[in-house]
Order: structure tokens, then sequence, then C-alpha cells
């Protein structure tokens, strides 16, 4: 009875750390890189309100700081932020925050004039734009948050990320159909 009970266990433990691996992977699989946003200047006669592809700049002029888990869960029930999933769409399907959208972080530079917008409607309400991936070794929301940075924006990353939500018993989301937008 006894060898069976630490078989279980020895079981469990081998496939907890199967799931953190397949999550560090995921996270990590990615090797960021600064400098690839292209420059796409808009033409003369497009709208003003249309978003232009900024150059990447060497100085950040906007801010990227990173947000405690009670101030973040005050800014998400409030509806006070903005907020971005950069982890890919399989681990979002299985659980996000309430609100998030999903960016993930190597899609960046296709959705960058899309999100721009949000962005800009967001701050402009008074909202905080807020980051997160899966836990304060994954670095897939601070790399995003230093090139929104670079474009001038002030950005909070929640570096703690979905894990320590999760582990605080904060209500989370599902979704089977993937990206809400």
């Amino acid at each position: 009875m006894r060898d069976s009970s630490l078989l279980s266990q020895v079981t469990l433990q081998r496939g907890n750390l199967i799931l953190l691996a397949l999550a560090l992977v995921s996270c990590t699989a990615h090797t960021p890189d600064f400098d690839t946003e292209v420059v796409e200047q808009a033409a003369p006669s497009a709208p003003a309100s249309k978003p232009v592809k900024m150059p990447p700049r060497l100085e950040i002029k906007g801010s990227s700081e990173g947000i405690a888990i009670d101030e973040f869960f005050a800014l998400q029930q409030t509806d006070g932020a903005l907020i971005y999933d950069v982890r890919v769409p399989y681990f979002y399907k299985i659980d996000h925050i309430p609100g998030a959208i999903n960016w993930p972080y190597n899609e960046y530079d296709a959705q960058v004039q899309k999100r721009d917008i949000e962005i800009q409607k967001a701050l402009n309400s008074g909202k905080k734009v807020v980051l997160y991936c899966f836990n304060i070794l994954c670095p897939e929301a601070r790399n995003v948050a230093k090139k929104l940075s670079r474009r001038d924006y002030d950005v909070l990353v929640f570096s703690s990320g979905i894990d320590s939500w999760r582990e605080a018993g904060l209500p989370l989301e599902t979704s089977s159909a993937g990206n809400p937008d």
C-alpha cells in the first residue's frame, strides 16, 4: 500500500514538472528582437486618427513600471485598465484574467497598429495599460512593455503573472473561441 502511494506521488510530481517545463518553453522560446519594428509612414492623405508605426528608439520616452497584485486587482475590478495577456493563444484559452485581451508576444508586429488605437483610447479615457505573462520568470510582458515604451506609452507590467493571480484565488475566465476581439 505504501509503495503505491509513493508511486502516485512521484507520478504527480513528474506531471507537474512536465507542465512547468511546457510553460517555461513557451515563455522563453521567443528571443526578443527589439530592433525589428518596421517603419511605415502614413500617406499624406491618411486620416489623422490612424496610427503610424514608429521607428525603434534608443531613448525611451514612455515608461514601464511594475504593478502589485492588489493595485492590479483594484484596476481590473473597476474597469480602470486595458489588460493584455501576452501569452500564446493556447494558454489564453485555458484561463486568463477577466477582461484581458490576448496579444501574443510573437504577434506584436502584426497587431501593433490595431493595438495602438486601443491603447490611445484607453489612455485618453484615464485607463492604465497592464501587461502580464505567466510569472516572474517569463520575460515576454516586459519585452512588449519595452517596445511600447519606445512608442511613448506609459505601461504597467504585472510581472508576478497569472500564476500568482491564480494562487491568490482571484477570478479567471476561460475561452473556447480564442481571441475575443
